[in-house]
């Protein structure tokens, strides 16, 4: 969605949001990215700046553990495709968390979440969010879901 505002004067604000569930695959010795939220295509022209907030709740299912467990092998990045070329990486989080001692399936909850500031030059640009799984490296999470997410892109014009 978005907001042109001051009658149609920068800046401009673009967002998106989703409470819905999505299963993020954990495929064994594979790297799966999945994409779980993407923008509508933002116009740009030469030095527009945009402003870029993100963030992803992800719940990890954990089998139990019978000593405390780092948990590495997932990513979390903001892409760009510009017109309508492939997406590349603009900035990327390792989501490492530590998992204690579990005497029983367990669930816990991760906020991850980015800021960047964007130039992307002219054209018409897709800014979205992707978390990558490495199945050969994720060990004791046996399911992750993105449940509250949200995009959102302020464009702001350089006089």
């Amino acid at each position: 969605m978005a907001c042109v505002c001051n009658g149609g004067l920068f800046p401009r604000l673009f967002w998106t949001q989703s409470t819905t569930d999505l299963d993020v695959p954990i495929v064994a010795a594979t790297i799966t990215p999945t994409e779980v939220l993407r923008l509508e295509p933002i116009t740009t022209l030469s030095g527009d700046e945009v402003k870029l907030d993100s963030m992803v709740e992800l719940s990890l299912a954990v089998a139990v553990l019978g000593i405390g467990a780092g948990v590495t092998g997932i990513t979390y990045r903001l892409e760009r495709s510009t017109n309508g070329g492939a997406f590349t990486p603009l900035a990327s989080l390792d989501i490492e968390p530590l998992i204690p001692i579990l005497g029983a399936v367990s669930t816990t909850s991760l906020f991850p979440n980015l800021t960047w500031v964007d130039v992307p030059g002219v054209g018409t640009h897709i800014y979205r969010i992707v978390i990558e799984t490495d199945g050969g490296l994720i060990a004791g999470v046996t399911t992750i879901t993105a449940e509250t997410r949200a995009l959102n892109a302020l464009v702001v014009r350089e006089a």
